[in-house]
């Protein structure tokens, strides 16, 4: 197992540690996809690849969560989990991004039922902020369970 430390003080086997580490990055890679998915689903930004009509919520959610997904891999990796422990780099690394994937289609999801104007007709903000606690759950046990050690 690769140490863990921060500001020297090692957290390896720290599991209450590791967990608040993993809400820190989490909280940071919320923030970033809750920013992104504000610009993208505002159409603020002029970047030609992402100026597509991104009004659309789904294709918000989605640019933004595969964003922040990347994001928060790099910095688990070198803050929480224990990389290649029971995966080579490749096979961990897909199973992530299926963790991933699945979290996404609970993310569109629950912001379909949350901002359709039939169901709940929630702030589309409000409701990405709903949609991303509920996925982070999923995301640390299943990334616990069965991708790390």
């Amino acid at each position: 197992m690769k140490t863990k430390k921060i500001f020297g003080f090692d957290y390896t086997d720290n599991k209450y540690m590791k967990l608040f580490m993993y809400l820190c990055v989490g909280g940071s890679a919320a923030l970033l996809e809750w920013g992104l998915f504000f610009l993208f689903f505002s159409g603020l930004t002029s970047i030609s690849f992402f100026s597509l009509q991104t009004q659309n919520v789904l294709a918000a959610t989605t640019l933004a969560f595969a964003t922040s997904t990347l994001y928060h891999y790099i910095l688990c990796n070198r803050f929480v989990f224990d990389s290649g422990s029971r995966y080579q780099r490749g096979a961990e690394v897909s199973l992530v991004f299926l963790v991933s994937t699945i979290g996404l289609g609970w993310n569109l999801l629950l912001m379909w039922l949350l901002t359709s104007p039939a169901i709940l007709g929630l702030n589309p903000m409000l409701s990405k902020i709903i949609a991303s606690a509920i996925v982070t759950v999923w995301n640390y046990v299943s990334r616990k369970k069965w991708i790390f050690k």
